[in-house]
């Protein structure tokens, strides 16, 4: 018999095995703190403009015998917010070989969502860290059910996360168009590098040496991430792109970096950003969607 129960610290060791054996299926190494996820259930800092709206929490488990086989984390928005009457299951996580159980969790959450009489129901199903921006191909237990309740994929917002080595990447070297010049400054996320030709921005890119949350996840550490790569349409095919980027790899191997991730969307993927970097021996590791709103026909007659 399945017990729906309140997620409390006595459960925490439980819930981050499961966590953590998702998180190791999209990042290899990868892994969260209990401190670090408990503080993120009451409060999610990355999130700065959402997560004020966010007016109630409630995180849930599915135990089997004293055994936590599921979990789900959900958000309920504020009335004088943009998110008016928007309800949220933030993630929800089960073992394979247990759907039952992430079933019994998914009712319970639709239960929460009647209980809240929200007007929106949605469902995202990223955990809290750099990386899961959406639900991974890798978890096809949790799509598949998902799927089963109703929820629908947004077909528009997808990403494919690349990844790999900074190790062999030449040196910048001079640059590959006469006169463009490498400027150094501080972007939207970190550390930007920007080409220059006649005063004018012809390529960026921007880099983050520290993904651990200044020393809360040591398991990050020596990952980076860049963001933000964009030539324009004048300069591409000339080497520009590449020559940022590396100047962007050299910065992080002095941060002590070697690893490095990535987001393509998928219709910069198809418009040969994989190609790009697949040329510095990154390569795909995980594919996200960002899922939606529950359908119409998923919600029983009682609940419209």
């Amino acid at each position: 018999m399945v017990q729906i129960a309140p997620l409390d610290r006595s459960h925490l060791p439980q819930v981050m095995k499961l966590v953590n054996s998702h998180l190791s299926t999209v990042i290899p190494g990868w892994s969260l703190t209990p401190d670090y996820l408990w503080e993120r259930l009451k409060s999610n800092p990355s999130e700065e403009i959402t997560d004020p709206w966010v007016v109630e929490r409630k995180s849930i488990v599915g135990i089997v015998r004293d055994r936590v086989c599921a979990a789900a984390h959900l958000l309920r928005y504020g009335d004088d917010t943009r998110w008016k009457g928007v309800g949220e299951i933030d993630w929800i996580l089960f073992w394979p070989g247990e759907r039952e159980v992430g079933a019994e969790v998914l009712t319970e959450c639709r239960r929460q969502m009647n209980a809240w009489q929200v007007l929106d129901e949605r469902i995202l199903g990223p955990l809290p860290v750099h990386a899961c921006v959406g639900i991974p191909d890798v978890w096809p237990h949790i799509i598949g059910l998902i799927e089963q309740f109703g929820y629908s994929s947004n077909e528009d917002i997808d990403s494919t996360v690349y990844g790999g080595t900074l190790n062999g990447i030449a040196s910048p070297g001079e640059p590959p168009v006469r006169g463009v010049t490498i400027h150094r400054d501080l972007g939207r996320f970190g550390t930007r590098f920007v080409a220059r030709l006649d005063g004018r921005n012809v390529a960026h890119c921007e880099c983050i040496s520290d993904l651990t949350e200044g020393g809360q996840l040591s398991a990050l550490t020596g990952w980076a991430e860049l963001s933000e790569i964009e030539t324009s349409e004048s300069m591409r095919n000339q080497g520009v792109g590449s020559w940022v980027v590396r100047h962007a790899v050299e910065w992080l191997r002095l941060a002590k970096c070697d690893r490095v991730v990535l987001f393509v969307a998928r219709e910069n993927e198809q418009a040969g950003a994989g190609r790009f970097y697949n040329r510095f021996g990154w390569m795909p590791m995980v594919r996200q969607k960002h899922w939606g709103r529950l359908n119409q026909s998923g919600r029983d007659e009682d609940e419209r």
